[in-house]
């Protein structure tokens, strides 16, 4: 009786998924939902053989498994991913079934797969990974999350329940890094020796979880990331397994870092620009050096790879440049404002925010990111907003410094894409989650690109 009803989940994912595509949509969620509902534990079936990667954390997750993939690939591994960045429990069982036989039986060797904070104890329970690496932690989606060390606590859960999972983790973050120390899985540690260009803003993390004392820092990378010790009970940054000990930014376009680890010094030239994808690089590398691949392969993949859809994403529209920014929360917000301070002038800046289910209905962290520090160091030529909160971000730019009649308020996708080819400069698009696929759609196939599940 399970094996018929294996085959039928597996059946009805996939022909859900097909009639999605056929229609237009992306078919990333309602297909696993489907096959649940027919086989409610269709999951560890089809993940069965399979060596899988979770890749959880705040910021930087799909980045992260995009490189991954690459340097998996270079190595000759089979694999798979959710490319479409559907991370929730539903998405991800689709991902496994559309990568198995019709009877569940699995096709690929490997799957690195982007999973959400709060479901990661389902899936690592059902999935049994090899490895979880967990990239940083930042407060976001307040409504869903509340304080930042609740997701703490769904990531800490999930890791117990992964069946002795090795932990990859980010040395810098104080919230990541201590979850080597309260759970019993054996961790590596990536993390940056040297300080970021950025000013840090500890809202985030600025005391010790052991004992409630402010941290002291050695030097910050960005946010709360760096090196951080707590003076009265001794926690304090591990020493990471693969240490950025050089970065510097090359233009507003690429990366130059050297990394280190115990099979030598890796130079390499990034082409994602920022100190974020440093360390999203860096967790890579560290995880393929733990899992016992050959890291001057891998190295030499991360130099030809492309961002994620979405994150970093460049495409051409109209003759104008692009390039969009996905941006979800305080922290992520503080790191393209940063970027955008570092871009040619002239150019356009395009903000964009809705309060969808998906994003996070709670807006507050945009009093928290330095608006201000932007408009004085590299004001834009132009500013338009768009999105159901528009009008919030026009406020939040009066304050910060901006002639508010000076920001255009764009009501459709398609009047975005006009304001893009009407431009004689780049325009960099900085949208959350809802807007960045509803705009990228409308961008991406006026620039010739493809669908975000594609």
């Amino acid at each position: 009786m399970k094996r018929i009803r294996i085959f039928l989940a597996c059946l009805l994912c996939r022909a859900a998924r097909t009639l999605l595509h056929l229609t237009g949509r992306g078919g990333t969620s309602l297909p696993g939902k489907l096959a649940l509902r027919v086989c409610p534990d269709i999951l560890p079936v089809v993940a069965r053989g399979v060596q899988s990667i979770l890749v959880t954390g705040t910021n930087g997750k799909t980045t992260t498994v995009k490189l991954l993939c690459h340097a998996l690939e270079a190595e000759g591994e089979t694999l798979f991913t959710n490319r479409s960045g559907a991370n929730l429990a539903a998405g991800i069982t689709a991902e496994y079934i559309l990568n198995a036989s019709i009877f569940g039986h699995a096709r690929c060797d490997w799957a690195v797969i982007e999973c959400d904070e709060a479901a990661l104890k389902r899936v690592s329970a059902a999935i049994e990974p090899k490895m979880i690496l967990v990239t940083n932690l930042f407060r976001d989606q307040l409504d869903r999350y509340g304080d930042v060390k609740h997701t703490l606590a769904e990531i800490r859960e999930g890791i117990k329940r992964s069946g002795g999972a090795l932990l990859c983790l980010n040395a810098d973050c104080s919230l990541t890094a201590s979850l080597e120390r309260d759970t019993e899985n054996a961790a590596v540690f990536f993390g940056l020796d040297v300080p970021g260009t950025e000013k840090p803003n500890l809202h985030d993390a600025p005391r010790c979880l052991y004992c409630g004392s402010t941290y002291d820092y050695d030097y910050h990378t960005f946010a709360h990331l760096g090196g951080f010790r707590c003076p009265d009970c001794g926690y304090s940054r591990p020493a990471p397994d693969l240490r950025v000990t050089e970065w510097e930014p090359e233009g507003a376009e690429r990366s130059r870092a050297l990394f280190e680890c115990d099979t030598g010094s890796y130079a390499v030239t990034l082409p994602l620009p920022s100190v974020y994808n440093v360390c999203n690089a860096a967790a890579v590398i560290c995880a393929v050096n733990a899992l016992g691949f050959d890291v001057s392969a891998a190295v030499s993949a991360l130099e030809s790879a492309e961002a994620g859809f979405g994150r970093m994403e460049t495409m051409t529209v109209g003759g104008t440049d692009v390039r969009m920014i996905l941006v979800k929360n305080g922290a992520g917000c503080d790191r393209a404002l940063a970027y955008l301070q570092t871009v040619p002038a002239p150019y356009t800046a395009v903000l964009c925010l809705n309060d969808k289910i998906a994003d996070g209905t709670d807006i507050s962290w945009l009093w928290d990111a330095d608006f201000e520090g932007w408009l004085e160091a590299n004001p834009p030529a132009q500013i338009a907003v768009y999105g159901s909160r528009a009008q919030d971000l026009r406020l939040r730019l009066k304050y910060a410094g901006a002639d508010e009649t000076a920001v255009r308020v764009l009501t459709s996708a398609a009047e975005l894409k006009a304001l893009v080819e009407d431009c004689d400069h780049g325009v960099y698009v900085l949208p959350n989650y809802s807007t960045m696929l509803e705009v990228r759609d409308t961008l991406a196939v006026a620039g010739g690109k493809g669908r975000f599940w594609e």
